[in-house]
């Protein structure tokens, strides 16, 4: 049951190992801790200051460390602040519960801001004026030169291959004569069906009677005769009433 024992060149290796890992440790230790003193066995070692050393990096004092340190704290605040101001849609993070504030968008003395949807309208409508001035302005001052690039080329409105096909001068004429006909075949049916229009000539000579009066209309009902026959049918409406109830 005994443990089981090393050999000499086992143990001297062992010792060796854990000799070496000991200082490397050291080693590991002196450089994450610079600022530790320096112990030694030999009082006649000596050795210099690696901050105070003539090849060292220039190092900063306490104050101009502290100096450095509100410089760069303001400088982060300022950038705070600028993108606080560019994006005003970025919530507000505090780690204070009971602060409160007012969206100074909102507030009551705010002036009056357009939506996104309202701009763009905005903007599209501003450009299509901006368009409808320079057609009327085109179309008012024809004899003002057009304004084009150098390079630019046109073709003819009337002859392009898409253009619509134009009439003649005879199918002109012709067409002019049939919507002339419906024009008067229209009036003549509105003079059908509402005989109670005025007629309206320009002819001082001309004369007719009266559709109503006529000898061959139909006999017609004066106002009196026409409010006793509405009297009578509500008469009857109510008595007709009664018997259903």
């Amino acid at each position: 049951s005994a443990p089981e024992t090393l050999s000499r060149d086992e143990a001297e290796e062992r010792a060796q190992i854990l000799q070496d890992a000991a200082a490397l440790k050291k080693s590991a230790v002196d450089y994450m801790h610079p600022e530790l003193p320096v112990v030694t066995s030999d009082p006649t070692a000596c050795g210099r200051n690696y901050f105070d050393r003539a090849s060292a990096l220039e190092q900063e004092d306490k104050e101009e460390m502290e100096e450095r340190d509100m410089i760069l704290q303001d400088m982060a605040i300022l950038k705070q602040l600028a993108v606080d101001y560019l994006h005003p849609e970025l919530p507000m993070v505090t780690s204070d519960p009971t602060a409160c504030g007012r969206n100074y968008f909102s507030r009551a003395s705010a002036e009056e801001y357009e939506e996104e949807e309202m701009m763009d309208d905005r903007e599209d409508i501003l450009e299509d004026m901006a368009l409808l001035k320079q057609l009327a302005v085109d179309y008012l001052h024809p004899e003002k030169p057009v304004q084009v690039d150098s390079l630019a080329s046109c073709r003819n409105y009337f002859d392009r291959a898409s253009a619509p096909e134009t009439m003649s001068v005879e199918e002109a004429e012709e067409r002019a004569l049939v919507l002339k006909d419906a024009q008067a075949l229209k009036q003549l049916a509105v003079d059908y069906m509402h005989p109670e229009l005025p007629v309206v000539t320009s002819d001082p000579t001309a004369c007719g009677r009266n559709y109503f009066d006529r000898a061959s209309a139909l006999e017609q009902e004066d106002e009196e005769e026409m409010e006793e026959r509405d009297a009578i049918l509500q008469e009857m409406a109510i008595l007709k009433q009664l018997a259903v109830d």
